[in-house]
């Protein structure tokens, strides 16, 4: 893994971290456990103090390419420029539908406590049902699964769990903006939801891991649902 010193010092220059490729899933210690979305991975910039034509909040939605994705869902981003609660920050997320699909609200968040797990604002049961999906196009959303920056300060040596929970802490959830949810181990209920709401499955991320943008790391891993039934 890279030294921050290695970190481009233009937060505009930085590109994800993904897991490191492998054929199975690694054992990760005291993991954190969230749903592998589908879609466009990108790193949203939110900068209040800088100028824009229309004098409203700077934002740009970059994919992991470098590619500016903010004028192929205005929507998404001026729904961001109104939901984070800081002077700047940078956000590692998806741009996908699955998040406004049938069925997602079942996709839970228990923060490391069994009773009083949160989706999205509303207390639910890991073993309810989704709503069969009418087929109909759905809206895309961000959903966000990572916090690298806020308020001038860059979170790449705060652990996970802390960076998720000030996340949690940072975004107003809303229609097109979403925190992705997350659980702590026990996960077979929580990983029967996700299945039937159409995951693939889940990555698991070291709780204490770090952040190095566009690095692969050893502290997360991808388990497919195909591989957890064997």
């Amino acid at each position: 893994m890279s030294d921050v010193a290695d970190i481009p010092s233009d937060p505009l220059a930085w590109r994800p971290q993904y897991a490191r490729p492998s054929r199975r899933a690694r054992p990760i210690s005291d993991p954190v456990i969230e749903p592998l979305w589908r879609g466009t991975r990108v790193l949203v910039h939110l900068d209040r103090s800088r100028p824009t034509p229309d004098g409203g909040t700077w934002c740009a939605i970059l994919d992991d390419d470098g590619e500016d994705a903010s004028d192929l869902e205005p929507a998404v981003t001026a729904a961001l420029r109104a939901a984070v609660a800081a002077a700047d920050a940078v956000i590692d997320g998806y741009l996908t539908d699955q998040a406004t699909r049938p069925g997602e609200n079942v996709a839970l968040v228990s923060i490391g406590r069994r009773s009083g797990n949160i989706v999205m604002g509303h207390r639910v049961d890991p073993d309810v049902a989704p709503p069969i999906d009418d087929g109909k196009p759905r809206p895309v959303a961000f959903v966000a699964v990572d916090l690298l920056r806020v308020d001038g300060q860059d979170l790449f040596d705060i652990p996970l769990l802390e960076r998720k929970r000030l996340l949690d802490s940072l975004v107003e959830v809303s229609e097109l903006v979403r925190l992705s949810p997350y659980t702590r181990p026990p996960v077979d209920g929580w990983m029967r939801s996700w299945r039937a709401a159409g995951f693939a499955g889940v990555m698991l991320k070291a709780a204490n891991s770090r952040y190095r943008p566009g690095t692969e790391t050893d502290q997360w891993t991808v388990a497919l649902a195909s591989q957890q039934r064997r």
